[in-house]
């Protein structure tokens, strides 16, 4: 009997956070009932999404119950990935008119990765208007990351557990930097530039080093050039930088005349430079190079309507992964 309460409450919190008309909150509260009925509503509209897969409806929903809480306020809604979705699933991400999707890798996730599952530039509300004005038109896409650990007497690997991780961010481009992005032979010329931008001039670094300061960046050397590559039918420039003890691949493609998305990859932390020879990398070190290439060779980016347009970046067009087979939800909930 109370289980059975318990699932009519459930039921009727849902009922209300991701009903089709706006729900109007009351004003926050700083007490101990507020607080709990705010994730009471929260944990609520995380275990629909879990049941029967991230929608719309509870997104919008998750927006106007954060919203709620003053100070806070952000149109561009992140999830905690792992209360909704599971290792070795495919994720889908909406931006626009576009459609992202990558099966991400069979293991431990680090606490905290986070999701923006639904981007919407072209018609932004007020909100969304200042946000994308503050954050000069990039938005955040995924934030991910997994646990790399090895032996305690693994060597240069000080025994511990690193992460390996990845950033996605989908960018509106302004008018002056279009060109740039047009092909991919200009979008390569453009990674070539910001490599080398990266790359502290030699005497600024002794200098550093000779006034005992810090200098960001002073470890900064180019591993990868600029290059092409195509994954699952579209072209992506790819390079890849190290720092002291670290090392970042960067891929990036142009969606359309105006919006473009990109990510960052990090392996864990590791003397790269020391070590040139991938075959004498340790077996942690291997195993965050083959994660970061089973995630790559699962991206997919699909096109909604698409006009079947020539484009420079596309060599083949694909269809979307499949989503995680999920509960069907009842046109009644």
């Amino acid at each position: 009997m109370i289980l059975r309460l318990c699932k009519v409450a459930l039921a009727g919190i849902v009922s209300m956070l991701i009903g089709a008309s706006i729900q109007t909150y009351a004003a926050s509260e700083n007490t101990e009932a507020w607080w709990q009925r705010y994730g009471d509503e929260r944990d609520a509209l995380y275990s629909h999404m879990r049941r029967y897969g991230i929608h719309r409806e509870g997104v919008a929903a998750m927006r106007r119950l954060t919203e709620s809480a003053p100070p806070y306020f952000d149109p561009h809604v992140s999830l905690a990935s792992e209360k909704l979705l599971n290792p070795g699933e495919y994720y889908r991400f909406e931006m626009d008119e576009f459609i992202l999707s990558m099966k991400v890798p069979d293991m431990r996730a680090v606490p905290g990765n986070w999701i923006w599952p639904y981007t919407n530039t072209r018609t932004p509300d007020s909100g969304m208007e200042k946000l994308l004005a503050r954050e000069k038109g990039a938005l955040k896409v995924a934030s991910l990351g997994w646990y790399i650990c090895r032996g305690l007497f693994s060597p240069g690997l000080f025994g511990r557990c690193e992460t390996a991780g990845m950033l996605f961010v989908y960018r509106v481009l302004q008018p002056e930097e279009r060109l740039r992005f047009s092909t991919p032979e200009r979008l390569r010329e453009l990674s070539g530039e910001v490599l080398k931008n990266s790359i502290r001039p030699r005497d600024e670094v002794e200098r550093a080093i000779q006034a005992g300061s810090f200098l960001s960046g002073a470890g900064n050397r180019i591993h990868l050039d600029p290059e092409s590559v195509v994954i699952n039918g579209r072209v992506w420039v790819r390079n890849a930088m190290d720092s002291s003890y670290g090392r970042r691949y960067s891929y990036m493609t142009a969606l359309s005349s105006d919006r473009m998305v990109g990510f960052g990859f990090g392996l864990p932390e590791y003397d790269y430079s020391a070590d040139p020879d991938p075959a004498a990398y340790p077996a942690a070190i291997k195993r965050a190079y083959a994660l970061m290439e089973e995630l790559v060779a699962s991206l997919r980016i699909a096109r909604v309507n698409d006009d079947g347009l020539p484009d420079p970046f596309v060599i083949e067009r694909v269809e979307p992964a499949p989503l995680p087979v999920r509960e069907k939800l009842q046109t009644a909930q």
